[in-house]
């Protein structure tokens, strides 16, 4: 399985690709679940470009996408920088009324597993994103666990061979405390289409998108979410 990545918190001055309005959204989901791609992880915005957690901008979004089919699955990012305040975030959290089917959380920051209790909740998913040992562990004693939809493995390093230094530490805590979650493995800018390659052999899912790189393999820039996805599907089993 292949998750589009289709915007995250990337300047849109990188790429005019780069969707953040809800028509942009909607557009680029449209023609990503007619090539045959239905599982999105969105950054939201507002009218003025910046990223939120509104209510509003929330409901916009996921109701612009949710609109195209039924068939597709659609995640946010929660993350900490979106919202800095935590209760104010976790205020915008309950006032959501369209909501996602999972939601990204950092486990890496303070406030991680709290913000996964009140999506929780709310009845949304969890995916948990882990980009080293410590926050393996820190995952591994929570309460969050049996709400996880799927873990991220996100090593942060931009050099592959100590990117997978990362990946396997992340998968022996894992496996260790016998954690049977379904696992993504991705990277970003330099490392994104060698795990692509990693997760595919390794049979976990993989995800691509302008989140994760604006480049094709060969360092050309890639004209949108659409060559991306399609060339990350051509890497995989023939």
């Amino acid at each position: 399985m292949i998750q589009i990545a289709l915007n995250g918190a990337r300047p849109k001055p990188e790429s005019k690709y780069i969707p953040n309005t809800p028509r942009e959204i909607k557009s680029d989901v449209l023609k990503l679940f007619n090539a045959g791609f239905n599982l999105f992880h969105i950054h939201i915005y507002d009218n003025e470009g910046k990223e939120s957690l509104a209510d509003k901008d929330v409901n916009k979004i996921i109701r612009g996408v949710r609109n195209i089919s039924g068939k597709i699955k659609v995640g946010i990012s929660t993350g900490d920088w979106i919202e800095p305040n935590l209760n104010k975030r976790i205020k915008q959290i309950r006032s959501w009324k369209v909501l996602p089917d999972f939601a990204s959380v950092n486990i890496v920051e303070q406030d991680s597993i709290e913000i996964s209790e009140e999506l929780i909740k709310k009845g949304i998913k969890i995916e948990a994103g882990i980009t080293d040992p410590e926050t393996a562990e820190k995952f591994a004693r929570s309460s969050i666990i049996n709400d996880c939809i799927r873990i991220l493995i996100e090593p942060q390093e931009q050099n592959i061979k100590d990117a997978l230094v990362t990946v396997k530490k992340i998968e022996t805590i894992l496996d260790d405390h016998k954690i049977k979650v379904k696992r993504l493995l991705h990277g970003f800018d330099l490392t994104a289409w060698d795990l692509v390659e990693e997760a595919i052999k390794r049979g976990y899912d993989a995800r691509i998108g302008l989140e994760d790189t604006i480049f094709l393999p060969w360092g050309s820039e890639a004209s949108g979410n659409l060559e991306l996805a399609e060339k990350a599907l051509r890497l995989g089993p023939k």
